[in-house]
């Protein structure tokens, strides 16, 4: 092999090894509705949560079940063997349309159109989307937090 054809070679191979250099990482804080909240996704192994997260700064079994409330830097994950839920409130977690905590109410419901129903309750209206849900405070009319599940609860009976 020529000189000029074997530096050709090493350097298409420093290239396709560049290519598949690292994995993918959801740390991008995104909110994905039904799906994921940074790097913490629905169904994700517990185990997997707490060595990406580290220890929870609290921990609260969740009364009538096995599953527990693990409560992180401004999110909060309900788990048992794998992430049931995750609610957010924190406002460096945004949606694809740039919704967080501090949005007003108005603009959560224009970007997201009509809910499949809404929760009033005493100092907070929950919006539901089924498969996110937003609660606003009645007094100031913002996002207090959001919740993310494959099929959240807020509208059963």
């Amino acid at each position: 092999m020529t000189p000029i054809k074997l530096t050709a070679f090493i350097a298409s191979l420093g290239l396709l090894s560049s290519c598949a250099s690292s994995p993918l990482t959801l740390n991008d804080n995104q909110i994905v509705p039904g799906e994921r909240v940074g790097d913490v996704e629905i169904g994700m192994p517990l185990d997997q949560l707490l060595a990406l997260k580290g220890v929870p700064r609290q921990t609260i079994p969740m009364r009538g079940t096995s599953a527990t409330t693990y409560v992180f830097d401004g999110l909060t994950v309900g788990a048992h063997d794998e992430v049931y839920w995750i609610i957010v409130q924190d406002g460096r977690f945004r949606t694809a349309e740039g919704i967080s905590t501090g949005a007003e109410q108005i603009t959560t419901r224009a970007v997201f159109g009509v809910p499949d129903c809404v929760v009033s309750k005493a100092d907070s209206t929950v919006y539901d989307y089924g498969n996110i849900y937003f609660d606003v405070d009645n007094g100031t009319g913002r996002v207090e937090q959001l919740g993310v599940m494959e099929k959240t609860q807020n509208c059963k009976g």
